[in-house]
């Protein structure tokens, strides 16, 4: 049996076209919404990254700005005479004695 090559009309090349070729830079298979749902999805994501990190560098600032304050403030009073700074601290745990 023998098969001839035929070539296909103009109506035929049209109706079996096929799917149009993928765009550039879209991966075959994936259907375009969710193409778009993951682009949104990233540009949500790198905004909020990006005013956290506003947000952090704000933070950081007013944290940087107390420790700043709280080094350079002295004690305007000397503490009285009968203060024992000893009696805030910890006794020394209890040693056992030797045999």
């Amino acid at each position: 049996m023998k098969f001839d090559l035929v070539e296909p009309s103009d109506e035929q090349a049209v109706a079996d076209g096929g799917p149009p070729a993928p765009a550039e830079g879209t991966v075959r298979g994936v259907h375009p919404r969710l193409l778009l749902a993951s682009a949104r999805m990233r540009s949500r994501v790198r905004d909020d990254l990006a005013t956290l990190h506003a947000s952090l560098g704000m933070l950081n600032e007013q944290i940087q700005a107390v420790q700043h304050r709280e080094c350079s403030a002295t004690p305007d009073a000397v503490p009285p005479a009968n203060f024992r700074a000893g009696a805030f601290s910890r006794p020394a745990p209890a040693t056992p004695e030797a045999p």
